[in-house]
């Protein structure tokens, strides 16, 4: 399903939107730099395997454009304030240029990782919400949190479209080896540059090492999924959904393009034993 969600812009702070937890923030920032470039290249990688005839891979699309022009447009608040947001945008059209280079083997077996470490980051995300998102302001957090949701529903239709490339599928290892270079060398260095430019607060201790920490417990999820993904009869819909964002993403409204608020979804209050229960 396509969600155009429409977003109230004007209450969105680009570079301060988590008022409690800014270095959880600058690391988020980091990444939705990087999806104006990431996106568009998974979706041309799927899009030159394609037939036209899979309803699926043509709603995925759609899904990863709207998640694009919805970053895109965050992004132009975050780099008119930010002259790091800036030098990071840049950096991230430089890399996604050179991986343009490669092969359209290896664009698709990328596209299949990069499906498999955002499907990791909404299962750690929704393993502490209250203690990632509580604090933040709520429309920011929505723009997040209903990209990361989204990753859930469609995670294997890349992994499917692959298994019927050879090449593809020979290139995987290299190619999700590359992609957790990419996707999370850049969120770990963006983050800590826009973290350490955002002020007084930067000076800190306890947040870095809560950095620290959060990439520590992030490994601990990613890499088992990663390792699992290397395996022969690996297929990413046999891994367990984060329930919350499932239940919270039929709360979507397509009459006016709206979702509730995380914070005002009508459903149980999300907490970190949501994820615990399901695993």
């Amino acid at each position: 399903m396509v969600r155009r969600v429409r977003f109230d812009w004007d209450a969105v702070d680009s570079t301060a939107w988590h008022h409690e937890l800014p270095e959880f923030g600058a690391g988020a920032n980091a990444v939705s730099l990087l999806m104006p470039h990431a996106e568009p290249f998974v979706i041309d990688a799927v899009r030159y395997f394609d037939d036209g005839t899979h309803e699926d891979r043509t709603a995925w699309m759609d899904q990863e454009a709207a998640h694009h022009g919805v970053h895109a447009r965050f992004n132009r608040r975050l780099t008119a304030a930010s002259r790091t947001a800036r030098v990071l945008d840049r950096i991230g059209r430089w890399m996604f240029g050179r991986l343009g280079r490669r092969s359209p083997e290896f664009a698709l077996a990328f596209a299949a990782a990069f499906e498999i470490v955002a499907f990791c980051s909404a299962r750690w995300a929704e393993s502490g919400l209250r203690r990632f998102f509580g604090g933040a302001d709520p429309e920011a957090a929505t723009i997040f949190l209903w990209h990361l949701a989204e990753e859930i529903e469609h995670k294997g239709i890349v992994h499917d479209l692959m298994a019927d490339i050879p090449d593809a599928r020979r290139q995987y290892r290299v190619a999700v080896f590359v992609a957790c270079v990419v996707l999370l060398g850049f969120t770990a260095v963006g983050g800590v540059l826009l973290f350490a430019s955002s002020g007084r607060r930067a000076l800190n201790p306890l947040r870095w090492a809560r950095l620290v920490g959060w990439g520590v417990s992030f490994a601990f999820v990613v890499l088992p999924v990663i390792g699992q993904s290397l395996g022969n009869d690996f297929h990413p819909d046999d891994l367990v959904d984060p329930p919350w964002m499932a239940s919270w993403l039929r709360e979507f409204d397509p009459a006016t393009n709206t979702i509730s608020r995380w914070d005002q979804a009508g459903l149980a209050s999300p907490s970190a034993s949501a994820f615990d229960a399901a695993a």
